[in-house]
């Protein structure tokens, strides 16, 4: 008796089996072909048109102010620095017009840990490091600043004439001169 149950459960799956088999071997027969009725030729395919592709448009470069001009503000004006970078920025400049320029050191050190790549971060950080009368330290801040700017050639121009000052208050007087010619 269990080999009549046995034989007929394998009975049932082969039939299944096959049953699905059929199936799908006649689902992949079914392709639909285009109709075209006799007489009349069927219609030409109508190529897709071709995207052209659009140039981006080229962002102009700032003008750079002319040689004999000093720029006149203290600070770079940053532009989408995150909102946390941006708030620790604003509470720096705040602190550098107090005088408290250890308090914006810090402030300043805790943004550039959120955003190391900002070169207007480092700009700012020269800055303080100058009301600090630490020259050396103004210098190496400009250049990382240069190394990240890009083609922010305002904030270039403004890293070199902070890097004269820097070099007159240090006695580098040739130095300076250097950094002045490469302002523009």
């Amino acid at each position: 008796m269990n080999q009549t149950r046995y034989g007929r459960f394998w009975n049932r799956v082969w039939n299944v089996g096959l049953l699905m088999l059929l199936t799908l071997f006649l689902h992949g027969c079914t392709v639909k072909y285009p109709v075209s009725l006799p007489g009349r030729p069927a219609p030409a395919p109508v190529p897709a048109p071709v995207p052209r592709p659009v140039p981006a448009p080229v962002p102009a470069p700032a003008p750079l102010p002319d040689p004999g001009s000093r720029v006149k503000r203290d600070f770079v004006p940053v532009p989408e620095e995150g909102k946390a970078a941006g708030t620790l920025l604003a509470g720096a400049r705040q602190s550098v017009r107090s005088g408290q320029f250890s308090q914006a050191e810090m402030m300043l050190e805790r943004a550039l840990r959120l955003e190391p790549r900002n070169a207007r971060l480092w700009h700012e950080m020269a800055q303080v490091k100058y009301g600090q009368k630490d020259y050396g330290q103004v210098v190496q801040f400009c250049i990382k600043s240069n190394s990240l700017a890009g083609r922010d050639y305002g904030l270039i121009q403004q890293n070199w004439l902070l890097m004269e000052k820097a070099y007159i208050e240090s006695g580098q007087p040739e130095k300076a001169k250097q950094a002045r010619i490469k302002s523009g």
